[in-house]
């Protein structure tokens, strides 16, 4: 492969991940006094993921992305006018859907500078200290999603849908089973203490959460009250979005020309194959964190989205699980017969079992994973991470150096 390919790939890879981490350490850093974590948890699919599953992804994906920009150079007709028009178009595409995404109607509760979100006291000022609020304390409502999730396998059961299906009655009075409202409901200090909740009705929880939505958008409205982090945030989802579309158009294209790369880079081929099915094993922690966070988000701002990130959370899940299932198909080809086929069946019925018990197993890792995952759970997420790491640099250094050595550039 060209040294100038590599070089590139290694630069575009290096700004992605110092913007994964950039996101991160903002967070970290601002809020270290205001419970940093259970922000970071609440929100894992942006400060868990991307630091660490995501740089496990990239350093997958070196060797495929090199196989690729090298193919479309030497080997593929009009080849690099086609990569020029695609990355900028990628660019482009990427920059575009970051602004939808930011044009969404609810603002993130991390875009609100600490010190604003310790002051603020609840709706009427201080009523976390009694039964029932109008509006809990945004960071205290916060909190409480993790100490439930730390507590409790399941939270789906408690969320609210303030936007019905018009075509569907809704249940009141006695039909209506009255649940606790993170929105409006302090908990109890003492873990025995559940039996003293105050429960609230779809409607009244359903007025608490516009309030909280609303006590945020005007926190965020007061461009002296934003947070660093959600600055930073702003200025890298471009570089998110444009990662995830990259995976997508490398595995695509490495899969449509296979016998093209076979061709040309049979020495490194199991290395791109490696890193393809390993990068895509860690962006399937992708969509698990990205629902686990919407089932948390509908705790405080109600089921049915109508805008920005939740509401597109379903295309994208949608895109990278048929994504994977392609890696699964078209990059095994190689493989023991058996073995191929062993996996490809497992895939299916993985999915299947997914598909099935969606709720079952989203309530289980929100636990793990999401607004209850606790230093030890983040911990073993690290170590998994780092491990693949080192797996995929020491094969591919070993097979580098047995590979062909090319210097032009």
């Amino acid at each position: 492969m060209l040294v100038g390919v590599r070089i590139f790939i290694a630069l575009v890879f290096l700004v992605i991940g110092l913007s994964f981490l950039a996101t991160t350490g903002a967070l970290v850093y601002e809020f270290w006094d205001t419970d940093w974590l259970a922000l970071a948890t609440f929100y894992s699919h942006l400060f868990v993921f991307f630091p660490i599953f995501g740089i496990v992804t990239l350093v997958g994906f070196y060797a495929p992305a090199c196989g690729f920009l090298d193919m479309y150079w030497r080997h593929v007709p009009l080849g690099r006018l086609r990569f020029v028009v695609g990355f900028l178009t990628v660019a482009l595409l990427s920059f575009v859907i970051a602004q939808q995404m930011r044009a969404g109607p609810e603002r993130s509760v991390f875009e609100v500078k600490p010190e604003v979100l310790a002051a603020d006291k609840g709706e009427p000022a201080g009523c976390a200290d009694q039964a029932i609020c109008q509006r809990m304390p945004v960071l205290a409502a916060v909190k409480n999603v993790r100490r439930v999730s730390q507590s409790r396998i399941g939270l789906s059961d408690l969320a609210r849908n303030c936007t019905p299906d018009p075509l569907k009655g809704a249940g009141t009075g006695s039909l209506e089973q009255p649940r606790y409202c993170f929105a409006s409901t302090p908990l109890p200090a003492g873990e025995g203490q559940a039996g003293k909740l105050t429960l609230s009705t779809d409607a009244e929880c359903c007025r608490a959460q516009k309030q909280l939505v609303s006590a945020v958008n005007a926190m965020h409205d007061d461009p002296a009250r934003r947070s660093l982090t959600g600055l930073i945030h702003n200025w890298t989802l471009p570089f998110k979005v444009f990662f995830m579309l990259m995976l997508l158009t490398i595995s695509f294209m490495l899969a449509f020309r296979r016998r093209s790369l076979e061709h040309h880079y049979a020495p490194y081929l199991d290395g791109i194959e490696r890193g393809v099915l390993i990068g895509a094993a860690a962006m399937v922690i992708f969509p698990i964190m990205t629902h686990a966070f919407l089932q948390s988000a509908a705790l405080l701002y109600g089921a049915g989205p109508i805008g920005g990130f939740r509401a597109s959370a379903p295309l994208f899940s949608l895109a990278f699980g048929a994504w994977a299932l392609l890696l699964l198909f078209y990059f095994y080809g190689r493989r023991d017969k058996e073995i191929q086929a062993l996996a490809r069946i497992g895939g299916v019925i993985g999915g299947a079992v997914a598909i099935v018990k969606y709720e079952q197993i989203i309530d289980f890792l929100v636990r793990l994973i999401g607004s209850g995952a606790g230093y030890v759970s983040l911990t073993v997420l690290t170590l998994i991470a780092v491990a693949a790491i080192l797996v995929l640099v020491r094969k591919t250094t070993r097979e580098a150096a047995r590979a062909p050595r090319d210097t032009a550039l």
